[in-house]
């Protein structure tokens, strides 16, 4: 059989890829960060439902992420450690998250996202992130790193917020009483529809997507 190469076969090549570096979610008593500090019903639709086989997202995510893997891979000779697993037990279910970069001498947590522009102050999702791993890596430090594509860099310090915690908690929870009982939490509206896959199954009409996109939006 002759190999012919095409847009398809290309596009399935960067959705392998994004399968093979994805975290498989094992039950629904594990609710990870990044489910609760983005949209819970596209969490939710994320699980039960199947993905499409061909999505742009597939090419800018590996993008993103082979920017991520370089840097964890160069930090590491500077004690920094990488994909960092942190936990948090609340008996019904446990919270899980995955540290981009975590440095134990000085007790630092730092995200890493890849984005097309560089936001004037850091995304919702992005400090809920952070500001949960400070809590279940017990870090005195938070940041996060965005990285354009126009080659700019920029830092936020992330100060730890106890309130932020709790509706972080409350989300975690709500996900998963949605999950045990098999029913799609509300629709959360935002500019961040119009980039979602699953918005059809939301709104017959979703608010104007800003042209922003956050592709460094791994857990």
């Amino acid at each position: 059989m002759v190999m012919v190469i095409d847009e398809r076969l290309v596009n399935n090549w960067f959705r392998r890829l994004i399968e093979r570096g994805q975290r498989v979610v094992l039950d629904n008593n594990t609710i990870h960060v990044s489910e609760v500090s983005g949209c819970l019903r596209r969490a939710y639709y994320e699980r039960l439902v199947p993905k499409a086989t061909l999505d742009v997202r597939n090419i800018i995510m590996a993008i993103g992420n082979g920017i991520h893997y370089q840097l964890q891979d160069l930090l590491r000779e500077d004690g920094w450690q990488s994909e960092v697993e942190v936990k948090y037990d609340f008996k019904k279910f446990k919270l899980v998250g995955h540290v981009d970069l975590y440095y134990p001498e000085e007790g630092i947590v730092a995200e890493l996202k890849t984005t097309s522009k560089i936001p004037e102050r850091p995304y919702d999702q992005h400090v809920i992130q952070v500001n949960a791993y400070l809590i279940m890596s017990k870090a005195r430090k938070g940041y996060i790193i965005y990285i354009g594509k126009d080659g700019r860099v920029k830092v936020f310090n992330i100060r730890f917020d106890k309130k932020l915690w709790n509706q972080t908690v409350k989300r975690a929870f709500y996900l998963w009483h949605c999950l045990q009982e098999k029913r799609s939490p509300k629709p959360e509206r935002s500019f961040l529809c119009n980039l979602c896959v699953y918005r059809w199954k939301c709104f017959k009409a979703t608010p104007t997507a800003s042209k922003t996109i956050v592709e460094g939006g791994r857990e």
